[in-house]
């Protein structure tokens, strides 16, 4: 039941609403086989090496899980005799803790924490028939996380070989609100297909996770380049020098940035924190801050990418939110021709006031929020010009 140091295996990678095509690509661009998407998960085959690969580069991922074992359980008992039946202790030591996340959608099984509390008896047991000890659990800083998942009768148990949620980078403090998820961050700025070939603006940044994440992918580091712990480094077969070299390729990858990387708020503490971010990510010399209104802040270049987050409808008054629209996009006519704007929000009456045609639309998730994310190609003059300009563009082409 070891994961396999040169065999391939299945993996599970979880992730957001709307990113499981972005989390496809990027997991074959990382050499994964049979790649496969389902509802906020990839599928894919791949050896040890992948997975390390996987956990330390995916920008659109949550979790990278190992399947253990599936198979058919109509009660708990049944449940805690199959599960007990499996190799635990050639997993983890004994002296090492476990946590189990269950994930329960069954009439057998209507608590998730009872089917938790199965699972663990049954891993508690089986290491004291063969080593007359049972490991400990820890809830809150476990050194193994093994996931149950629930369907009906059918049973699938996990390792979870990330060990913390991969949103996690390591440049985040506490405080700033209600900060943008890193996972939802990345992809949205990989779904504008930017990769920092011009100049990146994040008016209203917020805690700057969108500047970031935009300075991690034109520089072209992994994601979790600050971070040196990862669930499959407590497991009894994590390989040492496979890692390294995982590692110095990472290292090896970075490349020079060709752009510019700007971050504005009109809030000092939102600028204070972006900066203590960015000095958390050593990004000092990658991103630009201002203190700024986005409607005084003037493009340096002319052409780029704007991403905004506007503030939404819990924070703001529906009178205060339809002004608001509308003076983005007045702002964007005004002072932002040549660039691509995209702007996320879960208000969709609000997001018409900005008044332009979205070029794309995609629907993702902010927390439990449903949103749309925009895109809009900004130009000077009016639209129906600059539609009559691209078709004898195409014209002169053929």
């Amino acid at each position: 039941m070891n994961i396999d140091q040169t065999e391939r295996q299945t993996y599970i990678v979880k992730t957001m609403f709307g990113m499981e095509e972005l989390l496809a690509a990027e997991m074959r661009d990382l050499g994964a086989l049979d790649v496969e998407t389902g509802r906020r998960f990839v599928s894919c085959r791949g050896d040890i090496e992948l997975m390390y690969k996987m956990n330390l580069w995916l920008r659109t991922a949550l979790r990278v899980l190992a399947p253990l074992a599936e198979f058919i359980a109509r009660s708990p008992d049944e449940l805690y005799l199959k599960a007990k039946k499996l190799d635990w202790h050639k997993l983890f030591s004994v002296d090492q803790t476990f946590a189990i996340d269950a994930n329960v959608q069954s009439e057998e099984y209507r608590h998730s924490h009872f089917a938790s509390l199965k699972l663990k008896d049954a891993i508690a047991d089986h290491f004291n028939e063969h080593l007359k000890k049972r490991p400990n659990v820890d809830t809150d800083n476990p050194d193994v996380r093994i996931h149950l998942h629930i369907f009906q009768e059918k049973i699938s148990i996990s390792l979870d070989t990330s060990g913390r949620s991969l949103n996690q980078r390591g440049y985040r403090m506490s405080g700033g609100g209600a900060p943008l998820n890193e996972v939802l961050a990345a992809a949205m700025i990989l779904l504008t297909g930017w990769k920092g070939e011009k100049d990146f603006y994040n008016p209203m940044c917020g805690s700057g996770t969108l500047a970031l994440e935009a300075a991690m992918i034109a520089a072209n580091l992994p994601p979790q380049h600050l971070n040196c712990e990862f669930g499959f480094m407590s497991l009894l077969d994590f390989n040492n020098e496979i890692w390294n070299k995982v590692v110095e390729q990472g290292k090896a990858a970075t490349r020079q940035l060709k752009c510019r990387i700007f971050a504005s708020d009109i809030d000092r503490s939102q600028v204070s924190l972006t900066d203590a971010h960015r000095k958390e990510a050593s990004f000092e010399d990658l991103i630009t801050i201002e203190e700024c209104d986005f409607f005084d802040l003037k493009p340096l270049g002319e052409s780029g990418i704007l991403i905004l987050n506007p503030p939404f409808g819990e924070r703001m008054k529906e009178d205060e939110l339809v002004l608001l629209y509308k003076r983005i996009g007045d702002r964007f006519k005004q002072a932002w021709p040549g660039f691509n704007a995209w702007v996320i929000s879960s208000d969709f009456a609000a997001v018409k006031q900005i008044g332009l045609k979205p070029s794309k639309k995609i629907r993702l998730m902010n927390g439990p929020l449903d949103c749309t994310y925009n895109s809009y190609e900004l130009f000077a003059g009016r639209r129906a010009d600059k539609v009559a300009m691209d078709k004898e563009g195409k014209k002169e082409d053929e």
